[in-house]
């Protein structure tokens, strides 16, 4: 259910995130305040209570990352879309914490391709201001689905590189 709540949010975001390059806190805020209670319920009920942490370390994870890329761009992101990463992080936290970076990375990952697609026929330059609340909710659905294998395929990369 709590994903349900989130899928919805993400659109509703993105809908309007589209249309007025805002994300409006209310909405974000919902997500959150209906999504952590549901968390919390589903993580007792399958007897995990360490996933409430989880979740906690994933909204944690994911406002540091984008405070920071926040802090380094000097105005070049909204202030909505670090209000919405930590909702994100808290259910990707809720699957694991190390999918928090792993959805915003697939998130720049998508605005980036749909960037350099833009630039390219010159339709935008690297100023024109471009939503990226779409792409946030993009990469949170592809972390839902195929983070875990891909962070499975690093780390099996990895132990290989070492040995």
């Amino acid at each position: 259910v709590a994903f349900c709540v989130l899928m919805a949010g993400l659109v509703a975001l993105s809908w309007i995130d589209l249309h007025t390059k805002r994300l409006p806190r209310e909405i974000t805020h919902t997500i959150a305040a209906l999504g952590f209670p549901l968390l919390c319920v589903a993580a007792l009920v399958a007897h995990e209570p360490r996933r409430i942490f989880t979740a906690l370390l994933g909204a944690g994870i994911a406002l540091a990352v984008m405070a920071l890329i926040y802090a380094l761009s000097r105005g070049g992101m909204g202030d909505g879309d670090v209000r919405l990463a930590p909702v994100i992080g808290l259910y990707l936290g809720y699957l694991n914490p190390g999918l928090a970076p792993v959805g915003l990375f697939f998130g720049f990952v998508a605005g980036a391709v749909v960037g350099v697609a833009l630039m390219a026929p010159r339709r935008a330059g690297r100023r024109t201001a471009v939503p990226f609340g779409p792409f946030l909710a993009l990469g949170t659905v592809v972390a839902i689905f195929v983070g875990q294998a891909y962070i499975d395929l690093l780390l099996v990369r990895d132990r290989k590189s070492v040995v």
